[in-house]
């Protein structure tokens, strides 16, 4: 199982060395250095936690992390109100939850780069919205307040950062999400709001300061539709009007400042780091100084409305900085004691303070040795502040908070003392795909790159069963401290999954929700691995501990180098099905089969005989019945092909097929799940457990036979599957084939979504494309973003707009009739357009030449979107053929299992055998408006 992951460090450029692509080092070690000291240090003197509350992957404010956990060492947390899962993929086929495994692992890869950490609520990113109020039911507003409010008391935040209430236009999730977090702002800090909570053990807990992001008007706290659920149960002070003038106060933080220890500024720091949102399109091209802007993840100067506040005065300040008017210093968590804290917390607290002063002095004169002894003597005054907070005279409250804040303050000192004596760590096993009762072998290690001898005392393995001890010993200076230790997978392990789950993709009409497994810590991106080691560590005058994930190393791509990734637990055996869908056209000869894959991959440690079988419908046969498989070694996949076939006159609907394996070498154990890996180069490899099964979709659609399909593939694109289950023959055209091969044997090329971006031959030989329609051919374009307006692509003069129906429910005016691809063979009505999932379309032609011709109308259900939407169905006549944009989502549908979609594309299909009858040359009795491109609001 060692088939498996290429550490994205953060980008530096060196101007003097020229190469064909930009050398990378870790800007900010991840254990020791000077850089590390440096940061580490940073931390030693302030208390203090910044919060900010985006929408979606992509929202947040990179370079603000990096500005306030580098720059000012204070604790910076991401909190998303989702993970993505309803936005596209530019960079592969995920989409749906398997979009925001792979969103969620985009942040972590961002994080790795601006130092924040990241938390979530349950809400899912269901799809683009025109409506707030649409959004925060569908999420659950009690639910997805409670879940903020929750967060803001597990995390104690000093001061919170949200989006903005825009107004109209645009996602209005991002609207959402500032409603919610505005109430739970001031909930988090009333115990009657969210009582379970408290029971739970969390503390009510307000911050000093909220703000919006800058641009938009603002109003009053529970948004433009009232307050419901728990949070009527209190009215928050509203936003006045003068709120919504040119005169309204803003704080503009610069991220432009240049870190000497760093060597670089926040913003480049933060443009780096927003990098890694590669599937929603963020280039890898770094802005050159002086040229660069950006809303504050890579550049530019974020700005920010204070909008509520439990400072007095304070709203009517000009304020330099978020953090105006709060202390932030380790001195200030005094306060928490009352008007007269007691003096022996004065004075233990004002010795900790000595400690990191003198700790910054050494390391600002150049000393990095000597800033050891005072981090260690910090490190055991805080311990020993917290052994003393129960004999003083403190209320509960105030030894609660007081303790939270040393307890973050003990971990960052433990780390500050490892890079003070120059220790790094690791702990890597020889597999990184495991099975239950499989054994591994762990190397564990310590590196002493300090001044002086450490030694380790232990080391502690988790999660693994009979591991051999590692012996205690000294670790001089320039050693290095090896132990090599057999253990075991548990039997029991359970397999390694995300630890969120949902009905909603499966049944929209529930609440967009995740159901998050209680033993996991609220909110984290991904379920912690069990399987950790912990080193024992007397540095110096303290005892420490450094605890770390056990990892595997490989080599996916040499041109990148080595990866890592988390142990994952998988199934003995893995099966997977393909296609997930399979669709059957009602009207099929009773003798019509659909073929099957079962593909099977070996997981267990040697050779092994399996038995795979294909459980059908009531009614339905499948030939084998069952089929055995021989495995030589681990790793190795075998796939059987089954033939399924329905019985005579079966009825339309969904029907569904199991796969499962047994086997000996499993102790006769029935396997029944495969999982699905996600994994880019800048992303550590994840798993998605699948149920091994089928849906066979019988579906009232007509088909015309013999039908070649050309296919330009483009991105995150899973429609090449649903042409095959129509009965086409397809074939994906490639650079060579675009440039000189014969295209006139096609009956109909269709480009993938978003194929004009990503391919780059496209874009070269699409003169090639044009003249295969003039001569006869269908090319249907399916839709693209404005990468399509850089060059004139289309027969004639358009642009793509940022047009979108996203109510999937909008009605669909046929404005040809008459068209074929509206009655061959399928007849197109109300029944087509029913059941579509999460929306119409997006990214329609806008302006265009009279000769393009819509075929459909739309509008959408929302205010905030008016006006009739044309440009999601359009075609041209070209010469003897055609040119057909298309901006319905089919890319989305066909996945689903929309029975219309694949009525509709049963007729684009079929428009060469259809004739000429109710082409574009009637479409000018069609009623067509007048300006340029007949778009019209």
């Amino acid at each position: 199982m060692k088939r498996v992951l290429i550490f994205l460090a953060i980008a530096v450029l060196i101007p003097t060395v020229h190469a064909q692509n930009r050398m990378t080092y870790s800007i900010v070690s991840p254990q020791n250095g000077h850089v590390a000291l440096g940061l580490a240090i940073r931390k030693l003197n302030v208390s203090g936690t910044f919060m900010q509350m985006p929408a979606h992957p992509d929202d947040e404010t990179n370079a603000l992390f990096a500005l306030f956990t580098h720059g000012m060492g204070l604790r910076s947390i991401d909190v998303q109100n989702n993970r993505g899962e309803g936005g596209q993929n530019e960079i592969g086929p995920e989409l749906f939850r398997d979009l925001g495994v792979l969103r969620t692992s985009e942040l972590l890869s961002a994080h790795r780069i601006d130092g924040a950490e990241q938390y979530f609520t349950r809400a899912i990113d269901y799809g683009y919205s025109f409506d707030p109020e649409e959004v925060i039911n569908k999420w659950g507003r009690d639910e997805i307040t409670g879940d903020y409010v929750r967060l803001i008391r597990m995390l104690r935040p000093d001061v919170v950062v949200t989006m903005n209430i825009q107004g109209r236009g645009g996602d209005r999730a991002h609207e959402a999400t500032t409603i919610l977090a505005r109430e739970a702002y001031r909930a988090a800090g009333d115990p009657n709001r969210y009582p379970e909570q408290v029971r739970q053990g969390l503390h009510a807990w307000q911050p000093e300061k909220l703000y919006f992001a800058a641009g938009f008007g603002v109003v009053p706290a529970g948004g433009r539709f009232g307050r419901g659920g728990r949070g009527s149960g209190q009215a928050l002070p509203p936003i006045t009007p003068e709120s919504q003038t040119p005169g309204l106060k803003v704080t503009r933080v610069s991220t432009a400042a240049y870190d000497e220890l760093l060597g670089r500024t926040y913003a480049e720091i933060g443009a780096d780091a927003h990098s890694n949102h590669k599937c929603q399109g963020t280039g890898g091209l770094p802005a050159l100084p002086g040229f660069g802007g950006g809303r504050g993840f890579g550049g530019g100067t974020p700005s920010y409305q204070l909008v509520d506040s439990t400072i007095p005065g304070q709203m009517q300040k000009d304020e330099a900085g978020l953090f105006d008017a709060i202390d932030t210093s380790l001195a200030g968590i005094v306060q928490f004691a009352g008007a007269n804290p007691p003096d022996s917390l004065r004075s233990a607290v004002a010795a900790i303070v000595d400690q990191a002063e003198r700790a910054k002095r050494a390391f600002d004169e150049g000393n990095d040795a000597a800033t050891a002894a005072p981090i260690e003597a910090g490190l055991a005054a805080i311990r020993s502040l917290r052994a003393s907070l129960a004999s003083m005279s403190l209320s509960d409250a105030a030894r609660y908070e007081i303790d939270f804040r040393l307890g973050v303050k003990e971990r960052d000192s433990s780390d500050a003392v490892l890079a003070a004596h120059g220790l790094t760590f690791d702990a890597v096993a020889d597999d990184g795909l495991v099975i239950g009762g499989q054994g591994v072998k762990l190397s564990l290690l310590a590196v002493n790159r300090g001044r002086t001898d450490v030694a380790v005392s232990g080391v502690a393995i988790a999660g693994l069963e009979g591991a051999s001890p590692c012996a205690s010993g000294d670790l001089k200076k320039d050693a290095v401290y090896t132990c090599t230790s057999d253990a075991r997978v548990p039997r029991n392990a359970k397999p390694t999954m995300p630890y969120f789950s949902d009905v909603y993709w499966k049944d929209p009409s529930k609440p967009a929700i995740n159901t998050f497994d209680p033993d996991v810590p609220f909110g984290v991106p991904f379920a912690p691995t069990p399987f950790r080691a912990t080193f024992h560590v007397k540095a110096g005058d303290v005892d420490v501990t450094k605890e770390l994930p056990i990892q595997y190393r490989y080599v996916k791509d040499i041109y990148n180098g080595d990866k890592r990734m988390e142990l994952n637990v998988v199934p003995a055996f893995s099966v997977r099905v393909t296609p997930a869908l399979a669709v059957l056209p009602a009207s099929s000869p009773a003798d019509t089969t659909r073929e099957v894959h079962v593909a099977v991959t070996n997981d267990t440690k040697g050779a092994a005989d399996a038995t795979v079988a294909l459980e059908p419908p009531s009614g339905w046969k499948v030939s084998p019945a069952s089929a055995s498989i021989a495995f030589a070694h681990e790793d190795e996949a075998l796939t059987v092909r089954f033939q399924v076939t329905p019985p005579p006159g079966v009825k339309a609907g969904e029907y569904a097929l199991a796969a499962s394996v047994t086997s000996a070498a499993a102790r006769g154990a029935t396997f029944t799940n495969g999982y699905q890996e996600i994994e880019y180069p800048h992303v550590q490899r994840r798993h998605v457990i699948k149920p091994a099964e089928i849906a066979v979709k019988v579906v009232d659609v007509k088909t015309v036979p013999n039908v070649t399909v050309g296919y330009v593939v483009g991105v995150g694109d899973q429609v090449p599957p649903a042409i095959e289950q129509l009965g086409a023959k397809l074939a994906f055209i490639d650079q060579d084939e675009l440039a000189w091969g014969d295209l006139s044997k096609y009956d109909v090329i269709i480009t993938g979504v978003r194929a004009y971006e990503r391919r780059g031959d496209l874009r070269a030989y699409n003169r090639r494309l044009l003249d295969y329609a003039e001569r006869g051919g269908t090319a249907v374009v399916q839709y693209n973003k404005f990468e399509f307006n850089k060059q004139q692509f289309g027969p004639y003069p358009a642009v793509v707009g940022a047009s979108r129906v996203s109510d999937e429910r909008a009605p669909v005016k046929p404005l040809v009739p008459s068209h074929p691809v509206f009655n061959f063979p399928n007849k197109i009505g109300p029944p087509t357009w029913a059941n579509w999932v999460q929306e119409r379309g997006l990214y329609f032609l806008g302006e265009k030449d009279p000769k393009y011709v819509d075929l459909v109308s739309m509008t959408d259900s929302f205010q905030d979107n008016p006006g009739e939407k044309l440009g999601s169905f359009v075609e041209a006549r070209v010469g003897k053929g055609r040119w057909i944009y298309l901006g319905l989502g089919l890319w989305r549908q066909l996945p689903a299992g929309t029975d219309g979609a694949y009525q509709l594309l049963a007729n684009i299909l079929a428009l060469p055998r259809a004739g000429g009858a109710g082409t574009a040359g009637q479409a000018g009795r069609a009623g067509q408006a007048g300006k340029p491109g007949g778009a019209r609001e």
